[in-house]
């Protein structure tokens, strides 16, 4: 299957409605990038080879047990594409069979209408008269002062916790998609300065590859160099927020010592065969 380009796409924004679906997922961006995470992950390519009686060019992970739990719930990826995973799985393992649980207006009492029939909802529910001759910051600190002397619950239930969250680590949109295209410009051998020139890594530092000859390349050494170590850094990040996602948790970018890191792993710095450009000797 042919993969999309992350960066010159816009971001779905992957939801389920309670009443469509029998769901409830908030939309979120992220979701729209775990799919494309997840099969980038060398862990996850070497299990998924090995399930099915395979070889794979990367070694199987120290918890192999976790990377197979978590294949098992998330589905054969690699036959599927993204909708459809997300319609047939996705949304079941980030969503709960409830709808949204939000507090909403049921209407206004005044001299046109003076009474209001609430009916109850799926959840148990506090109705409070607030009037409208105060300012919303006075009716919310009368509201928590009245909440304070009813059972509202401290932490989400388990009955409406989906099996897998979304990490609260707060990882910038750009990095996320940025790092999956270069990623793959990696995996097929692509210079680091190459990545980090194409992807616009540092754009004061950005050059039209096109210009670049055997005569002007000195010129343009320190900027493959700088290059470089901004696509060196941004592969690391991609791979570990990968690896994690084949642990289940996304977006996370956190190191972790069974993490396989190695088929991503190139040494950053002025790229071979780059003549830097050389110093005029001070004048005595």
């Amino acid at each position: 299957m042919k993969k999309r380009s992350i960066t010159s796409k816009a971001l779905i924004e992957y939801g389920a409605e309670f009443d469509e679906k029998g769901v409830f997922v908030a939309p979120d961006w992220r979701y729209d990038l775990i799919y494309h995470y997840f099969i980038a992950s060398p862990s996850y390519q070497a299990v998924e080879r090995d399930l099915l009686g395979q070889k794979s060019p990367y070694p199987l992970p120290k918890d192999y047990k976790l990377v197979a739990k978590i294949i098992q719930d998330f589905g054969p990826l690699y036959k599927m594409r993204e909708v459809s995973w997300w319609r047939e799985t996705g949304m079941h393992l980030y969503g709960i069979k409830a709808p949204a649980p939000k507090a909403k207006g049921i209407g206004l009492l005044n001299d046109d209408h003076n009474e209001l029939v609430v009916n109850k909802s799926a959840y148990d529910s506090l109705v409070v008269d607030f009037p409208l001759s105060m300012t919303v910051s006075d009716a919310v600190k009368q509201f928590k002062k009245i909440a304070e002397e009813f059972d509202f619950i401290k932490s989400t239930p388990k009955t409406l916790k989906p099996k897998y969250q979304l990490e609260k680590i707060k990882l910038r949109e750009r990095n996320l998609r940025l790092g999956l295209d270069a990623l793959s410009f990696y995996s097929k051998k692509m210079p680091l300065w190459q990545i980090g020139n194409e992807l616009n890594l540092v754009p004061s530092k950005t050059f039209n590859q096109k210009l670049l000859d055997s005569k002007n390349a000195y010129k343009y050494s320190e900027n493959k160099e700088i290059m470089s170590i901004a696509a060196s850094r941004l592969i690391k990040n991609a791979a570990l927020v990968a690896e994690n996602a084949a642990r289940g948790r996304f977006p996370n970018n956190r190191p972790f010592k069974e993490a396989i890191l190695t088929p991503y792993e190139r040494e950053s710095g002025r790229p071979s065969g780059s003549q830097a450009p050389k110093r005029r000797k001070a004048l005595d």
